[in-house]
């Protein structure tokens, strides 16, 4: 059965990515695999920056299983992944039964655009499935 894959940053707009995910995986009445990312970059080659990798992952997978228990009703298993967000989410979402990708957007424009990046630009250029995004609303947060 197909699933669908919720990704998300942990930024304060998450929880509205995984509502709008979840609402949809009750709908199609399927499972959900809610996704996240711990960025490892060139900063991670320092020792005390490797060291807390295990902890940061943790901490990600904590604050999924919060997000989690606000959908009592909803089949939802949890994947914490470590490396560059917009080649493992798309990994992760291309290997297995995904029938939808669900992510946010920041609604970055310009220079923060330019500078920052899109990782939601990236996905969705490069995905292979279906690809839900949930736009930032600045009035709404």
């Amino acid at each position: 059965m197909s699933e669908i894959m919720i990704a998300v940053d942990l930024s304060p707009f998450s929880a509205e990515v995984i509502s709008q995910g979840v609402a949809l995986a009750q709908r199609m009445q399927t499972s959900v695999t809610l996704f996240s990312v711990v960025e490892v970059g060139l900063g991670m080659a320092l020792p005390e920056t490797v060291s807390d990798l295990p902890e940061r992952i943790r901490e990600t997978a904590a604050a999924l299983e919060d997000y989690k228990t606000q959908h009592p009703g909803a089949d939802i298993k949890i994947v914490v992944a470590t490396g560059n967000p917009k080649v493992v989410t798309l990994e992760k979402a291309h290997e297995g039964d995904t029938a939808i990708l669900v992510v946010g957007t920041h609604g970055r424009t310009g220079i923060d655009h330019m500078l920052v990046g899109s990782t939601a630009e990236s996905i969705i250029r490069h995905a292979r499935i279906p690809v839900l995004v949930v736009p930032y609303n600045k009035a709404d947060h």
